[in-house]
């Protein structure tokens, strides 16, 4: 992981060992911190964004933009698969974000690169629609 990581405190090992524990989620600082406060061990708004920002620093997770206006999420980085790698996808009626692996979006990727001097930041670039699981409900 980049970044050194030094002295942890309480909060921070709580908040990294809650993120390990749920990959593949995506949580907001609002989330994070009223979980924390349902489990009986608040943590304060302001060192949730410092900590946040500092894992993110370190490699340890991903912060998301997902949709104008919205609050940034954060994810726990599995080192084995990097999201800057994929496509992620977002159910505009459950709110789920989907990682996608696909040939054919990395070769409109190469396309843009090739033909249109562009590089397309694939782990920046959400697509949105409906999950298969809203589609069929």
């Amino acid at each position: 992981m980049a970044g050194k990581t030094g002295y942890r405190t309480r909060a921070q090992e709580e908040l990294l060992a809650y993120l390990k524990a749920t990959p593949g989620v995506h949580h907001t600082a609002a989330e994070l911190k009223e979980h924390f406060e349902d489990e009986g061990a608040p943590i304060g708004t302001a060192t949730i964004y410092r900590q946040l920002e500092r894992f993110v620093d370190e490699g340890h997770i991903q912060k998301y933009f997902i949709g104008t206006g919205e609050s940034a999420c954060y994810a726990f980085v599995d080192p084995s698969a990097a999201c800057s790698s994929h496509f992620h996808c977002k159910c505009e009626q459950c709110g789920s974000l989907i990682h996608l692996d696909c040939d054919e979006l990395r070769e409109i990727q190469k396309h843009l690169l090739e033909h249109h001097g562009f590089l397309w930041n694939s782990g920046k670039t959400v697509f949105y629609g409906l999950c298969d699981q809203c589609r069929k409900g």
